[in-house]
């Protein structure tokens, strides 16, 4: 029977025997770690890689498939030996490329047959001869750090709902004793009830990713709707997609007026405290057609980058995936939406489908803004703000981010009530009906 606390995820089962297991089942003790878990994908497989290192010496290998099947998230634990552990991460990382990280060979063969490999002991040379090309490659370029004259190797795959969603496998380089037929069942059970639960922890964050990206766009939105300065509506598009988002950094370029040159027009999440003012040639951006899908890049290797100012920029931020995306209106490159993470991020195509929506919205502000600039509509200045105290002044910004009631409370550490009362001394003192009507007044007149 399961039973879940409050952001953790927990099973309780009942103590089973198991041939070579001992006295203690190896699910019950696998378990035990698993209830102190976070509800998150990457806390579950940690805790139960590391557990089963615990009990059973050898490197362990969860693969989780991605959305898209051929790439896939892999987390290695080897609690008996750190420097195994960090070699195989290596071979993890030398595969992961752009798209994220491949199916690791063996884990793809498990997961078409649902039905777990044992190889309980075949020579070193023979082992990494049925690995892929780009596996064999790095075995043979990088030797292992121990000697392993025969390694044995177990996968099963992690299955729920009738479906295999990854696989957990223990590479078994000492063989003492070697890997048999009884070690498969115990490793099994195991690896169904983690599928179970790492099929929760992906629902809720889906759930849950599904709430912020919807908050995002309402946020956007809503500047782009009352803002008639675009730097400050750009400035709120970066903020909320930093603050809101599995991303860490966030900038959008706008072109010049000929066309021929991006500049940093708003940015938000870098630890540089002045960005320098780049001027970068537009002809890359300029050749992509309009409707095309984000470009994606991995940051990790700068040196194969083609030439780029931003490139020391990169390497102080600590950047590892990039994606951007053009903007194009009435037929021509207006800017670039680009977000930066600073770990190896994978972007599947839900999530490049929501970043395109909240380009389009971005290019609508742009356009509007350039449009208004022509007609000779420029911002209305000059009206008196109405006298306001330093803490109100800081909520009138937050309002005109898009921010709730309940979210400006979190931030600025008061309670829900005290920003009620401040935003009804606002609304009054500006002689507005309603938080719209505030936020355009305010970014139209100039008050912040």
């Amino acid at each position: 029977m399961s039973h879940c606390k409050s952001g953790h995820v927990g099973i309780t089962v009942e103590a089973v025997e198991f041939p070579g297991v001992g006295a203690e089942s190896l699910l019950a003790r696998v378990t035990d770690d698993l209830a102190d878990a976070a509800a998150d994908v990457f806390a579950i497989l940690a805790a139960a890689t590391t557990s089963l290192s615990r009990v059973q010496q050898g490197t362990w290998i969860a693969v989780l498939m991605d959305p898209d099947p051929s790439t896939s998230h892999v987390l290695v634990a080897d609690d008996s030996d750190g420097a195994m552990a960090t070699y195989m991460n290596q071979f993890v990382g030398a595969l992961t490329g752009p798209a994220g990280t491949p199916t690791l060979a063996m884990s793809q063969r498990v997961i078409e047959s649902s039905s777990p490999l044992l190889i309980p002991g075949v020579p070193f040379d023979e082992f990494i001869s049925i690995l892929s090309p780009a596996g064999q490659d790095y075995f043979v370029r990088h030797p292992p750090p121990v000697a392993m004259p025969a390694v044995g190797l177990l996968v099963v795959p992690m299955r729920v709902g009738g479906a295999t969603i990854g696989t957990l496998g223990r590479f078994d380089w000492r063989q003492q004793p070697p890997l048999t037929e009884a070690d498969v069942d115990p490793v099994q059970l195991v690896a169904d009830h983690v599928a179970l639960l790492l099929e929760n922890a992906r629902l809720h964050a889906a759930v849950k990713d599904q709430a912020e990206r919807l908050a995002v766009v309402e946020g956007v939105a809503f500047a782009s709707r009352v803002g008639q300065d675009l730097r400050l509506t750009l400035r709120v598009v970066v903020e909320q997609i930093t603050a809101r988002l599995r991303v860490d950094a966030a900038d959008v370029l706008l072109a010049t007026e000929q066309g021929d040159f991006l500049f940093v027009a708003a940015s938000a999440g870098f630890h540089s405290s002045s960005i320098p003012d780049y001027r970068l040639p537009a002809g890359a951006w300029q050749s992509i057609p309009a409707g095309s899908r984000p470009h994606v890049e991995n940051l990790r290797d700068l040196d194969r980058m083609l030439p780029n100012p931003r490139r020391s920029l990169y390497a102080r931020e600590g950047f590892q995936s990039y994606v951007g995306l053009p903007l194009h209106a009435r037929g021509r490159l207006v800017g670039v939406l680009e977000v930066y993470n600073r770990t190896v991020a994978v972007w599947d195509q839900a999530s490049l489908a929501f970043l395109d929506t909240i380009g389009g919205i971005v290019t609508v502000a742009v356009d509007y803004a350039a449009a208004s600039a022509a007609a000779g509509l420029d911002r209305v200045t000059g009206a008196p703000r109405p006298g306001m105290s330093d803490l109100e002044m800081e909520i009138l910004r937050q309002i005109v981010e898009g921010l709730t009631n309940r979210d400006i409370a979190e931030k600025m550490h008061r309670s829900e009530n005290t920003i009620k009362f401040h935003v009804r001394r606002i609304l009054e003192k500006a002689g507005a009906a309603n938080r719209t009507e505030l936020a355009r007044r305010a970014t139209r007149e100039g008050w912040l």
